[in-house]
């Protein structure tokens, strides 16, 4: 049974607005590795990045386009597509002609476990942050069915229909709703954290104790 689930519950927009200030490394290192994305999936501009609850977008065949096109009809303003595209590298199911149409109607990123088309359109023309294994030059046809807003798998990670999602160049981290307000806190302390050392003037392997952890450990000897 091919479940097409046109909506879902959304995290409230401050969460989204909080997460949109951090940086996906900091975030990532307190949601935990699994739920960074392979590392494999960057922008196709080092200049974008994307926040916003997951709509995500399971084809049954990896190469068929037809649910991404269907999707980029029903998302939200400021909601990110997540494909499950399997991965797949040697074919594509999502590209330009797809991505005006999610900008029609709001649509904040993509974030596409595969390859895109027409790279040069996504990155100078279109105005929609495309996050991807790279580009290439071949699909096929958008006739097969598939699922929209179930869990996925995206570059490793299980994403859920209204997860946060947050990508910029260092790469993508799926922040869970139900767990969105602790991760995101933790994040922040440690982002403030961070930013007042490099201001405080001690030189961060001081602050950071290198040395005093590398002395500490077992068949360590320094000369």
């Amino acid at each position: 049974m091919y479940r097409v689930k046109t909506d879902f519950e959304r995290p409230d927009a401050a969460l989204v607005a909080r997460a949109a200030k951090l940086y996906a490394c900091m975030v990532g290192i307190e949601a935990g590795p699994r739920q960074c994305v392979s590392s494999a999936i960057k922008p196709l501009r080092p200049d974008w990045k994307i926040c916003g609850p997951a709509f995500t977008v399971r084809p049954e065949y990896s190469d068929d386009s037809l649910m991404a096109r269907v999707a980029t009809g029903l998302v939200k303003p400021g909601d990110v597509l997540v494909i499950d595209a399997a991965g797949r590298t040697d074919c594509s199911n999502f590209g330009a002609s797809m991505a005006g149409s999610a900008v029609e109607n709001g649509c904040a990123g993509v974030v596409l476990d595969g390859v895109a088309l027409t790279g040069t359109l996504l990155r100078e023309a279109e105005g929609l942050p495309i996050f991807c294994r790279g580009t290439v030059n071949r699909n096929r046809s958008g006739e097969k069915p598939g699922w929209l807003n179930i869990p996925v798998i995206c570059g490793g990670v299980i994403v859920y229909p209204g997860d946060i999602v947050l990508g910029d160049e260092d790469g993508v981290v799926v922040i869970p709703r139900q767990d969105a307000e602790a991760i995101l806190s933790r994040a922040e302390a440690a982002s403030q954290k961070s930013a007042e050392g490099r201001v405080s003037g001690i030189p961060y392997r001081q602050r950071s104790k290198s040395e005093e952890k590398l002395r500490g450990l077992p068949g360590v000897v320094f000369e």
